[in-house]
């Protein structure tokens, strides 16, 4: 989706874009593909060599670091500076809900203003909060309510780049085949920083404590400038704010369905990141809980790739809806798993089906977006999935303590079949983004 607004001086630059998507078919084409089409984009190796595409993902993957690394780094040095993992845990949550909170305002922001009058200042702001937290925790560690309040700062100020990228790929690719397999290969990149980020910062933080804010602060700049550099950024100014209402991109019929949906789906996560946990300590092998958890992560990355590097015939609406009743039949055999090792199998197929769940949700909200709100519709998709996350953690804490392992593996299940319930029940707005995707490419 290209925006309606002038690209100006950045005509010749972004030309490429543009002939690309002069050239692209709508998400129900099944054609054979045309030399010189990006339908014909199958692979990762492909997408990457689309005209400034490289560039733009080192530079979010450098910007997103940063928020990889915070959370523990954050953690880290203000339990070091204040001798407590209580002060830490409100510090956290702070910049935790701020950003999950104010993900949709920024994104609007984005969408009204463009990335490179948007970027810029947020980053600014997100690395100004960390230094400041740096310098007031360091000379008043007891002043709590100081250190949450430039946490929270952060976390509001925190540059949007994960929206950010997925908006620029809808114009280096169009909202055909190949956004799918970017999409998958951003969902990828983004599991494999944030088991690289909590490394990174724990490894620093033994140098220095408050040297792992100060670099997360220094990333977030540094990526968040290369990407508004990117001529690509610039051929998204902004648009003027349309009549779409306070709700903005939740005013597009199936986006409430797509976000509830989704959000189910995200409880189920949650419940399963500590049930999983709670299973191999009642199994009496407590270090299997996190071989379990690593063993999700690599079949939601074996599972994202295999899918994002295929072209499916079926439209992205339709996909949904037999993804999560897929879902739902996978995950339905962990609370009934006899062994752990069976419990192992089971788990990497679980991740396999939910990593292709969400890479589907990304093209939907993009398909869905109401004229004018991508960036915020995909600030959405994240902020439904972090929030319902950590619900699903907190409901699992309180199944696994009351009802035990295995209602509470149950519960999860039940979550993504009302995931899929409500996917079902709404399938006609869904189905709007198949007619209306064509319409868009303009």
């Amino acid at each position: 989706m290209v925006p309606a607004g002038n690209l100006g001086g950045e005509a010749t630059q972004a030309q490429p874009a543009l002939v690309i998507l002069s050239q692209q078919p709508s998400p129900t084409h099944t054609g054979p593909s045309r030399p010189g089409n990006i339908s014909a984009v199958r692979s990762y190796l492909a997408v990457l060599r689309v005209r400034h595409a490289r560039p733009l993902v080192v530079a979010a993957l450098v910007g997103r670091l940063s928020f990889a690394m915070g959370t523990v780094a954050l953690v880290l040095f203000v339990q070091h500076a204040t001798g407590s993992f209580a002060t830490a845990g409100v510090v956290s949550a702070s910049a935790f809900l701020a950003n999950g909170l104010l993900a949709p305002v920024r994104g609007r922001l984005v969408d009204w203003y463009g990335l490179r009058r948007t970027l810029p200042p947020l980053a600014v702001g997100y690395a100004a909060a960390l230094a400041g937290l740096v310098v007031v925790v360091s000379a008043a560690p007891a002043n709590t309510l100081a250190a949450a309040g430039l946490a929270a700062a952060a976390g509001a100020a925190a540059p949007p780049l994960a929206a950010s990228m997925r908006m620029v790929w809808t114009t280096l690719v169009g909202q055909g085949p190949a956004l799918q397999t970017a999409y998958a290969l951003d969902a990828v990149l983004e599991e494999a920083l944030f088991t690289l980020g909590p490394l990174l910062a724990g490894l620093v933080a033994t140098v220095n404590p408050m040297a792992g804010l100060l670099v997360a602060a220094g990333l977030g700049l540094a990526g968040t400038a290369a990407f508004a550099a990117s001529p690509a950024a610039g051929a998204w100014p902004g648009r003027p704010a349309r009549q779409v209402g306070w709700a903005g991109a939740m005013t597009g019929p199936g986006m409430p369905v797509l976000v509830a949906s989704l959000g189910a789906v995200a409880v189920a996560i949650g419940v399963w990141e500590l049930g999983l946990l709670a299973a191999a300590r009642g199994g009496g092998t407590p270090a299997m809980g996190g071989v379990l958890v690593a063993l999700m992560a690599l079949g939601s990355a074996l599972g994202g790739l295999w899918y994002g590097a295929h072209r499916w015939r079926r439209p992205a609406n339709q996909r949904f809806l037999i993804l999560l009743g897929l879902a739902v039949l996978v995950c339905a055999p962990m609370a009934i798993a006899p062994s752990l090792l069976v419990l192992a199998v089971v788990v990497v197929a679980v991740g396999a089906v939910i990593a292709p769940v969400t890479s589907t949700a990304n093209v939907l909200a993009a398909e869905l977006a109401p004229a004018g709100t991508l960036t915020e519709a995909a600030t959405w998709v994240t902020t439904a999935t972090n929030v319902m996350v950590a619900a699903g953690v907190a409901l699992a804490g309180a199944l696994a303590d009351q009802v035990g392992v295995s209602w509470t593996l149950t519960a999860a299940t039940i979550w993504v079949a009302v995931g899929l319930l409500v996917a079902v029940a709404g399938r006609g707005r869904l189905a709007q983004s198949a007619a209306v995707a064509g319409h868009r490419l303009r």
